[in-house]
């Protein structure tokens, strides 16, 4: 049975499984969020460490998108505008602390540019102000992309270490001369940390063998996400990871999370 609790950037559903009982019953899958609302200013309202990273099931490469009214056909020539017109390049992101959000800002930082950013409560609020060219660019999904192929944005790069599977002509950040910028929002699934070992296993055992089935990873392109098929252990690595990477921009760019 899936139970939506969305809310405050990914607390009120965690805050459920961090508090249910310990019987293996009730499964996380969040994203994103998860790591970068631990360094809001005020306290979460659970214990991360009551949460065991379970399985990585997906990841969505964060992927540039620009409004056809800007005048600029490559990385190398956004990152020009912005230096020409410091602050007039408009970022659109889903909300503050999204990983659109942290991934221009990122960006920002690396090639030595000024944005401004523009939050949305949402990708679709964002993407219709981004069409008639209202704000200028997004770092958003490759679920987007049916909006290039419409001719409706353009794109210019993926922040990956390979092409996407389902849109292979994309270049990535690494190809344009950009290999530090690699970001992308992700979905994985945790359990509270009180679940017995036994029946920790049982669990990692059958959700492995589910995500590693092709009709699944059909499912997952479908939508526009790229199958990660991690471990336990190169999940938890790659949570380490995000931590100290996205830990570093929220406090250098000064980011407010709250």
């Amino acid at each position: 049975m899936v139970e939506n609790r969305p809310g405050a950037s990914t607390i009120i559903g965690t805050q459920t499984v961090a508090t249910a009982p310990g019987d293996g019953y009730t499964i996380l899958l969040t994203s994103f969020g998860f790591t970068t609302v631990q360094f809001r200013k005020h306290p979460l309202p659970y214990d991360v460490k009551a949460l065991t990273p379970l399985y990585q099931l997906a990841t969505s490469p964060l992927t540039l998108y620009v409004t056809q009214n800007l005048p600029v056909k490559s990385v190398d020539e956004l990152i020009a505008y912005a230096k020409a017109k410091p602050k007039d390049l408009m970022f659109a992101s889903s909300g503050i602390a999204s990983s659109p959000h942290i991934g221009a800002e990122l960006f920002a930082a690396q090639n030595g540019i000024e944005i401004t950013h523009v939050p949305y409560r949402g990708t679709s609020p964002a993407i219709a102000d981004l069409l008639p060219g209202h704000v200028h660019a997004i770092w958003g999904a490759p679920s987007l992309m049916a909006y290039v192929t419409s001719g409706k944005l353009r794109v210019l790069t993926v922040a990956n270490a390979k092409r996407l599977t389902n849109y292979p002509d994309v270049p990535t950040t690494a190809e344009l001369g950009h290999p530090n910028f690699v970001a992308a929002s992700w979905y994985g699934m945790f359990l509270p940390a009180a679940v017995p070992a036994d029946v920790r296993d049982k669990i990692y055992a059958d959700v492995k063998e589910i995500g590693a089935t092709q009709s699944l990873k059909d499912a997952l392109l479908k939508i526009g996400l790229e199958p990660a098929n991690l471990t336990r252990e190169e999940f938890a690595a790659f949570l380490d990871a995000e931590r100290s990477k996205w830990g570093e921009v929220i406090k250098a760019r000064n980011i407010n999370i709250e």
